[in-house]
């Protein structure tokens, strides 16, 4: 992977720690580790939580940097920028969501003198849930990471999947309509990618390796790449993520115009559009196959969860008048503090998820009752899978190595 770097003078070491909610996971007994040139080095591991006994299941990644710097914040952007270009390479590997992630710690090393550091109050392992179960293929993973750190349009290569991590985050039914335009964004930064790319290879311009191909211009080249190349000749799916991006973007369409444009093609739009974007890291065959094959073929979003108190409002004394006026009703309030959940393991290694969830009346209008109550957690696309999980152990508290 690509990182700035800078003369070596008056440069010290220093460690920046971050958190990522994530739908990616790595074997507890497992880790990552990426290297830059200039000696740079991070590590990446899953965190597990809950459970008894402490078994438990995977929600975020945990990465530790290490790199020379001058400072503690030319430390942490330097640092921090190197693993956020990091982490959307690994959403495209697993085909699954990775949240933009949160800084934990960045400070100096080298206590032989006083060293600079911040900490930041970063919610821990618990605060996410559930897991998303998508176990990352280690050396098919830095295999896709050396292939783009060594692609000649290696930032604009990284730009395109970006876009393509933000449209895994958004993965979800109310999120369509920005997971298509992030598609769509990656599809053309991509194609700019394979004719620059394709270009500097020949030693000429853009312009004229259009002409060489039989084209008008360099963006005829781009769209008939966008056609051919991003997207395998499916017209289909390229003109409806256009035409609903622009619609979306620009303001001419409907919400409803741009949904009934985007969603029958998604599946297929996501699925050529990462094939694509593998096949350009140049990586072997043999890798090629890992990560094209069955186990990440669906796309796999950050879980959305909601937990919810319901029942009914209900006068105290039904002889008493109605509360008046009527908005006084509205004065209702509740406290309904976010549950950790409990993991039970069931044959078969699946896993079996306990919530306890609780609520405070803050502000209940005058003679209204709260009756009937029942407590839910709404949970879609929940995986259970055990071929695609390791229910490893991590005693309770333990963070990852490193931290």
């Amino acid at each position: 992977m690509s990182g700035a770097t800078t003369d070596r003078h008056d440069r010290r070491p220093f460690v920046f720690k971050m958190r990522a909610h994530s739908a990616v996971h790595l074997r507890l007994d497992d880790h990552l580790m990426i290297t830059w040139p200039d000696g740079a080095t991070a590590y990446i591991q899953s965190e597990y939580t809950g459970g008894e006994s402490g078994r438990a299941y995977p929600v975020t990644l945990y990465g530790v940097m290490f790199g020379d710097a001058e400072s503690v914040d030319a430390a942490q952007l330097d640092l921090s920028t190197r693993l956020g270009n990091a982490l959307p390479v690994l959403a495209l590997a697993a085909n699954a969501a990775i949240a933009a992630p949160l800084p934990v710690a960045v400070h100096g090393l080298d206590v032989s003198e006083p060293q600079e550091f911040v900490w930041y109050a970063t919610p821990d392992a618990t605060a996410w849930f559930p897991p998303g179960n998508r176990k990352l293929d280690v050396s098919a993973t830095l295999a896709l990471m050396t292939g783009v750190g060594h692609h000649s349009e290696t930032e604009s290569f990284q730009r395109a999947i970006e876009a393509y991590r933000n449209a895994l985050a958004n993965w979800f039914p109310e999120n369509m309509l920005m997971a298509g335009e992030f598609l769509w964004i990656a599809a053309e930064t991509l194609s700019r990618v394979m004719i620059e790319g394709r270009a500097r290879a020949r030693g000429i311009t853009s312009t004229n390796l259009a002409r060489a191909e039989g084209m008008r211009s360099s963006e005829t080249l781009r769209m008939q790449y966008l056609l051919d190349h991003v997207f395998a000749g499916d017209s289909e799916a390229r003109e409806a993520l256009e035409v609903a991006s622009n619609g979306f973007e620009h303001g001419y369409m409907s919400v409803s115009d741009v949904r009934a444009s985007l969603v029958p093609v998604l599946d297929r739009a996501i699925g050529l559009l990462r094939r694509t974007l593998i096949k350009e890291a140049g990586v072997e065959r043999e890798v090629e196959l890992t990560l094209l094959g069955e186990r990440y073929e669906e796309p796999r979003s950050l879980v959305p969860q909601m937990y919810a108190v319901l029942g009914q409002l209900a006068l105290q004394d039904s002889s008493m008048p109605v509360p008046s006026p009527i908005p006084q009703v509205a004065d209702l309030e509740l406290y309904v503090p976010l549950p950790v959940p409990h993991v039970r393991e069931l044959q078969g290694g699946q896993l079996m998820f306990d919530f306890t969830i609780t609520h405070e009346e803050l502000r209940v209008p005058p003679n209204v009752e709260l009756k009937n109550l029942t407590r839910q957690v709404r949970i879609g696309k929940l995986r259970t899978d055990p071929a695609q999980s390791d229910n490893d152990l991590r005693p309770p508290g333990e963070p990852p190595a490193g931290a």
